[in-house]
């Protein structure tokens, strides 16, 4: 199996084509710093192309659009996220339960600048980055819906969580969780828990949700089907990324 840190393909590029995917890697870097400090609405692509030090047609070389641009810092920290999630899984088949799989998500976003920086943007830059998902990364849509479905099918058929309740719905509910405590403050001032703490309340009530008391021998069993989805996700964000870049 290909190493999570040298993606399919990276290992074939001419010396032409990994100059241009360095300066496109530069740009990214650029693009995420500034998201993560000013917020999508506030940074354009002349604030991307001065940081990067090229000119603005340069950048457009590589990507046709703000959105596509920022679409592909999004997809860059979401492949690094999904790359650390399959880790895990790999060194603890119990990380596939959705408990662990929500307190490993939870800390992993908490912690990545870019991913922060999209859950608190603006509705309205949520919604312009959300319209145009579908029309320059269609096929990735597509992937996750399905490695989100498989999810929970593969849990299912190994007796891993609740059954009685539609797929669909037991998904729409562990993502509200999951999204409703990455956007909770404090209960009260000066009662602000740790990031650690938030994580293990979180991992309990997800636990206490949807997980049944299965054994590890079905955690054992599912953890290969539940990594093969998620490294087909990886996989297919580094091919979509390699496709914005227009390398």
């Amino acid at each position: 199996m290909t190493p999570l840190d040298t993606p399919p393909g990276t290992t074939s590029m001419t010396p032409a084509e990994a100059g241009r995917d360095r300066r496109a890697e530069r740009i990214l870097d650029a693009a995420a710093d500034l998201l993560a400090a000013r917020g999508y609405r506030r940074v354009t692509v002349e604030d991307v192309a001065r940081r990067t030090g090229v000119g603005r047609g340069t950048v457009h070389l590589h990507f046709a659009t703000k959105e596509a641009l920022f679409l592909t810092v999004l997809m860059r920290s979401q492949r690094r996220m999904t790359g650390r999630l399959i880790e895990d899984m790999r060194a603890d088949p119990a990380a596939v339960l959705p408990g662990e799989l929500a307190r490993s998500a939870y800390l992993l976003i908490h912690h990545d600048p870019v991913a922060r920086a999209v859950l608190t943007a603006d509705s309205e830059s949520l919604d312009s980055l959300g319209r145009s998902a579908p029309m320059l990364a269609g096929g990735l849509v597509e992937t996750r819906e399905r490695v989100a479905d498989g999810y929970f099918e593969v849990l299912r058929a190994h007796g891993l969580v609740r059954a009685d309740s539609p797929l669909r719905l037991q998904r729409h509910a562990f993502a509200a969780v999951l999204t409703g405590f990455l956007l909770s403050g404090p209960a009260a001032p000066g009662e602000e828990p740790g990031v650690e703490a938030r994580a293990g309340m979180l991992a309990g009530v997800v636990r206490s949700a949807f997980e049944t008391p299965a054994g590890p021998e079905a955690v054992r069993a599912a953890a290969p089907e539940v990594i093969a989805l998620c490294r087909s996700l990886h996989d297919r964000l580094h091919e979509e990324i390699g496709r914005q870049k227009l390398t």
